[in-house]
């Protein structure tokens, strides 16, 4: 039996790396990250620590660009930037299964997180790949699994 390798892949050309990111080589556990999102869902708080002011966390989750984010390569219809996150402004237009209100973002390679504080709910994805159909996939199936 062949024991599996790993393969190394060239960095797509869509991805620029030119330009320094204050977001790119970041990394974290899955435990952090879904802390980091609870502590978004309860307005800037965690297990009874203020770690952000309600009103940051107010303004990640409202939009500041009015409908260019609409035309951006990461944005779409029905969907706003916040405080360095995408907002669903309407999610019908945005076909997308979240809440309007719901904020997050995706990394290049395959991070996904979004915060719906309405219904006090947090989702984080954590894969290597850049496959961008399966975000949408996550939501769908979070939100189906969601009885109430």
């Amino acid at each position: 039996m062949d024991e599996p390798a790993f393969e190394r892949t060239d960095t797509p050309a869509w991805l620029d790396t030119t330009i320094a990111s204050g977001g790119g080589g970041l990394y974290s556990t899955a435990e952090d990250y879904i802390q980091f999102a609870q502590m978004l869902v309860n307005g800037g708080e965690l297990n009874g620590r203020r770690i952000l002011s309600p009103r940051t966390v107010d303004q990640m989750a409202s939009n500041h660009v009015g409908d260019l984010f609409e035309q951006s390569r990461t944005g779409g219809p029905g969907m706003g930037f916040g405080l360095s996150v995408r907002v669903v402004m309407d999610r019908a237009e945005a076909n997308s299964a979240l809440g309007n209100g719901s904020f997050g973002w995706s990394g290049a390679f395959g991070t996904h997180f979004w915060v719906d504080r309405k219904d006090q709910l947090a989702g984080v994805l954590m894969i290597q790949e850049p496959v961008n159909a399966m975000r949408g996939d996550f939501e769908n199936a979070v939100m189906q699994a969601v009885i109430e």
